[in-house]
């Protein structure tokens, strides 16, 4: 939606102290104060504050309150919305005794689903971060530690409590410049394989965590397998698999099967190696493909493609929303991180659709600011708080 707004400077300049501070930040004063014009400068923020008005649909009572400031970057106009960044396009001209400003809300990616919205848990006044989940990340390796950085970063920005990456030490040095919020946990190893010594160090880590993220990264030595099972078995929390972890347990999925309500995100490829069959097969009919093996194993399975499909072999969603410039290096683990930090408040399979649906608008809202081309898997992660603040 666009929004306009047009105001004379001379009644600007009719009013009081008084009206100033009750209408403009101290950020706007000063800036205002800046430049050649005082008068027209604060006729320029107050037209954009209109302007920002008509075009998101808020009520007045946010210009009085000073809940929409205008701030500057590089020169450039950009719009704050109780003290969180809400759009850059905006913009403000001045001619003679004039002042214009127009904003654009851009309607499409807004139509935000009710569904979604009823169930996103909100977060109560009095908490700690103990309260939305203790969620350690296993994977990463030399040359992939982006990975598990982008999945626990996704997971952070999806409103995780603690964030954990448990990873090989020779990738621990490089997290630990990477990484301000995460907490590092290394194994004394070059990259994750099937060693006691590695397995109690692993269980160390995990005894007292609620999530367990397991795969971004991870690797493919040949007894990742036996890893994976070992994990399955002594981790009482919830556990979602992807990426390397899934490559692993193909090798022997019945290892799922005592698992519990296990989430697993394949893609078709992933997908063709956990069934046997063949790409070309499992498109002729995907629904009855995921749900079958979704039932057989009782886990969460969120078959991932143009449409993901969610499901947990009885119930079903599939994804209408997403754009093809979400076909990127690392979009997955984002993925990965947004259900991981769900998973702790939610029923699996409702977070597992919560966080198909937050993943795939958060990718719009990425398009709709750089183009499809242009998307990389760290743009999705920045888009992740808008998204959310629709939601709410």
């Amino acid at each position: 939606m666009l929004g306009i707004d047009i105001l004379s400077v001379e009644k600007i300049k009719k009013k009081n102290n008084k009206f100033f501070k009750k209408i403009f930040t101290d950020g706007e004063l000063i800036h205002a104060l800046k430049k050649g014009n005082y008068f027209q400068s604060l006729a320029g923020i107050y037209a954009a504050k209109e302007a920002v008005i008509k075009a998101y649909q808020l009520p007045l009572t946010y210009i009085i309150k000073n809940e929409i400031e205008i701030r500057y970057l590089d020169k450039k106009p950009i719009v704050f919305c109780k003290g969180q960044y809400l759009t850059k396009d905006i913009s403000i001209s001045h001619d003679s005794n004039f002042a214009v400003a127009i904003c654009n809300s851009y309607d499409a990616p807004y139509q935000v689903d009710s569904y979604f919205k009823s169930i996103f848990p909100k977060r109560a006044k009095k908490s700690h971060k103990g309260d939305y989940g203790r969620i350690a990340f296993m994977g990463g390796s030399i040359g992939m530690s982006g990975s598990i950085y982008l999945s626990s970063m996704a997971s952070l920005r999806t409103g995780a409590g603690i964030v954990y990456i448990i990873c090989p030490k020779s990738i621990g040095k490089i997290l630990q410049i990477k990484s301000t919020e995460q907490i590092i946990l290394p194994i004394n190893a070059a990259s994750f394989t099937y060693k006691e010594e590695y397995m109690d160090h692993i269980c160390s880590y995990i005894e007292d965590k609620d999530i367990l993220a397991i795969g971004p990264g991870m690797g493919q030595d040949e007894s990742l397998n036996l890893l994976i099972s070992s994990v399955l078995d002594k981790f009482s929390g919830k556990i979602i698999i992807d990426a390397d972890g899934l490559n692993a347990i193909s090798y022997n999925t019945d290892i799922l099967k005592s698992a519990g309500k296990v989430v697993l995100t394949p893609h078709l490829k992933e997908f063709e190696r956990l069934t046997s069959l063949s790409i070309d097969d499992i498109n002729k009919d995907r629904i009855y493909y995921a749900k079958n093996f979704a039932e057989k194993y009782g886990v969460i399975l969120v078959l991932k493609s143009d449409e993901t499909i969610v499901t947990d072999g009885f119930n079903l969603y599939v994804n209408k929303i997403g754009n093809p410039g979400m076909a990127t290096a690392g979009s997955g683990d984002v993925l990965t991180g947004i259900i991981a930090s769900l998973l702790h408040r939610m029923d699996p399979y409702e977070a597992s659709c919560l966080g198909v649906y937050i993943h795939s608008l958060s990718g719009d809202l990425a398009s709709y600011e750089l183009g499809e081309d242009s998307i990389i898997a760290s743009d999705i992660i920045k888009k992740i708080p808008a998204a959310m603040k629709l939601l709410r």
